[in-house]
């Protein structure tokens, strides 16, 4: 046991754990003396996996940490975790709980998530399972009002008519798609189609939720524009305001437990939750025990998209496991459904399977945002390539329009006009209000937060610039148009991680900082603030949930950082609207596009295996 515990040092020393995860194998060498120096070292890359996002360790992957100073084989290595007492169950056997789970398909994981991840496959299946009753012929009528043909129409499917139908006929629609799609006109529309059919027996009570105070927002906003489309007697005036997913379900900042559970769930009919991409597993657990058995849920976002920063990767893993990724092989008794709800509109051919996650599952792919002339659909595109590197590179060598893209010897000249561009007019704007207007039009993005083309760097670029035009005072800390991002959640206070404000006087010349809100600014003395960083420049996971008009991507010179994969390149260049500058060496840029962030989690293996897929 003492040589374990040494060995365990060692790695602690070496970094290859850090000191929370050497601590936590040696409490269980010391519980379970009869663990081997693999097994124990073992237990600490699972728990060191839990910063990298990683729910699980598959044993590959622990064989590959683990060597070349155990020359050990997969079964060994299994064999050697099954036999460490009472410290590691085998799931398929397991009488008693155990602090670590190695599944059927061979992962290592924590209980504590193996038994969340375990509950969100059981949760989703559930609502997978089956089919809603629908007026066929009131549904039928409704559709064709919200979804008339287009003059345009081709011979193509009307994936978004298809999407509402599913909404009908499963508890369960996971609907995804890229930017421009058209998601949340389609969920608009969704919301008055349901609304419609309800009037009948009671009104439809509905949650809006979305993972960020600033991706609630937004929904939020996207809603009431989406709705002024609507036909004139289809009304989703009633709407709850959009809030995040800790805000819906009553986090308790003091116990780190939810209001809203099993036993107190939530008083909703459907729950609609946007930019899924971002929801972790322990958020996701939380949100399907809190659901009521009969309540509808929606699950909206871009698979495609930077997995969440906390532990788990929802979309990821229902793309990873899905074999009906454009509507295309929906069971034989879905199908039927939707041929008589959709007629010409409702997919050419059914699947050979019923009761299948994937019959809850749409991904709208015509882009209807952008123009052919756009650079930013072209390379958003490109990136969901089978080859990603090649395809972007085609891209960028084709004269667009809204793509500007210079290495950063150009960038010491260039980056500076850009920035003032950008940000000059802050300075000039005559209130609170228009600067935050002005500013949400244009924001940098890095990869990175450190060094001189990171986070850190940029902002002190920026604002040295800004001195030097006399824009800004010289030698103040805190001053008016200063643009602050949170980076704690403050739920007092209602303000959360990624949350962008402005300082600027009120009325009285009190100088405070200013958030956006539905029901209008928010104003707060800078002092009562959580713990915030200057924000004309930001990382790209912090941009999630948000777009601007112009974004500025600055990419480190070199490097081989874990973070820099194709999720975060699409996901930067998705937050874009009309114009895109990429500061970036080629040979970076064709690297990150071909590599993608892996999540190594058991859920994919668990809905498979609980489907009896």
């Amino acid at each position: 046991m003492r040589a374990t515990e040494e060995r365990i040092t060692d790695w602690s020393q070496q970094g290859r754990l850090a000191e929370l995860d050497a601590q936590f194998a040696r409490m269980l060498v010391r519980l379970h003396p009869d663990m081997s120096e693999a097994a124990a070292l073992s237990a600490g890359l699972v728990s060191r996996a839990l910063t990298e996002g990683h729910t699980s360790l598959p044993l590959s992957r622990l064989e590959q940490e683990l060597s070349p100073e155990y020359r050990i084989s997969r079964v060994e290595l299994k064999r050697s975790l099954l036999t460490s007492g009472a410290a590691v169950a085998d799931s398929e056997a397991a009488q008693h709980p155990a602090p670590l789970v190695l599944d059927g398909e061979g992962s290592l994981s924590l209980l504590r998530w193996h038994l969340a991840e375990s509950r969100i496959a059981k949760g989703l299946l559930q609502r997978a399972e089956g089919l809603s009753a629908v007026d066929i012929e009131q549904a039928r009528t409704l559709l064709s009002r919200l979804f008339p043909l287009s003059p345009d129409a081709d011979s193509t499917p009307d994936l978004q008519k298809c999407a509402a139908a599913l909404a009908l006929c499963k508890p369960l629609l996971i609907l995804c798609g890229g930017p421009g799609t058209g998601k949340t006109w389609t969920l608009v529309r969704i919301l008055a189609l349901l609304t419609a059919l309800s009037k009948s027996t009671q009104p439809l009570r509905i949650a809006l939720a979305a993972p960020t105070g600033r991706a609630a927002m937004r929904l939020g906003e996207s809603i009431r524009e989406a709705a002024s489309t609507l036909p004139p007697d289809f009304a989703v005036d009633a709407l709850p305001v959009p809030q995040t997913l800790h805000r819906l379900l009553g986090y308790q900042p003091a116990s780190g437990a939810f209001r809203r559970n099993a036993d107190n769930p939530l008083a909703a009919d459907l729950v609609v939750v946007d930019e899924a991409s971002m929801v972790d597993s322990a958020l996701l657990d939380a949100l399907l025990c809190a659901l009521p058995t009969e309540c509808r849920l929606i699950l909206c976002g871009d698979p495609g998209q930077l997995p969440p920063v906390a532990p788990g990767s929802l979309l990821h893993a229902l793309e990873a496991g899905a074999d009906n990724k454009t509507g295309s092989g929906y069971s034989p008794e879905l199908h039927a459904v939707l041929q008589e709800l959709c007629g010409s509109d409702a997919p050419a051919q059914a699947g050979s399977q019923s009761g299948r996650l994937e019959d809850c599952r749409i991904q709208l792919r015509r882009a209807r945002r952008f123009d052919r002339k756009s650079g930013i659909a072209a390379l958003a595109a490109a990136l969901q390539e089978s080859r990603p590197a090649a395809a972007l590179k085609r891209a960028l060598a084709q004269d667009w329009p809204d793509i500007q893209w210079f290495n950063h010897a150009e960038a010491g000249i260039r980056l500076p006009a850009l920035m003032l561009d950008l940000f000059a007019p802050l300075y000039q704007a005559e209130s609170a209000t228009a600067a935050l207007e002005i500013f949400a039009a244009g924001r940098v993005l890095c990869a990175l937060r450190e060094g001189p083309w990171g986070v850190s760097g940029l902002n002190a670029l920026c604002q040295n610039l800004l001195r030097r035009h006399d824009l800004i005072p010289a030698r103040q800390d805190w001053y008016q148009g200063l643009p602050v991002l949170i980076q704690h959640n403050d739920a007092v206070r209602n303000l959360y991680n990624g949350d962008t404000g402005l300082f600027w006087p009120d009325d009285s010349g009190t100088l405070k900082t200013w958030f956006a809100a539905e029901e209008g600014l928010r104003g707060f003395p800078p002092a009562n603030l959580p713990f915030w960083l200057p924000a004309w420049a930001m990382t790209v996971h912090k941009s999630q949930g948000a777009e601007f008009g112009t974004v500025v991507l600055v990419l480190p010179e070199s490097g081989d950082s874990a973070l820099l994969g194709r999720d975060l390149l699409y996901t930067a260049i998705t937050r874009a609207k009309r114009r895109l500058v990429i500061v970036a060496e080629p040979e970076m840029l064709h690297r990150i596009a071909s590599r993608r962030q892996v999540r190594h989690s058991a859920l994919e293996s668990l809905l498979m295996r609980k489907s009896g897929v």
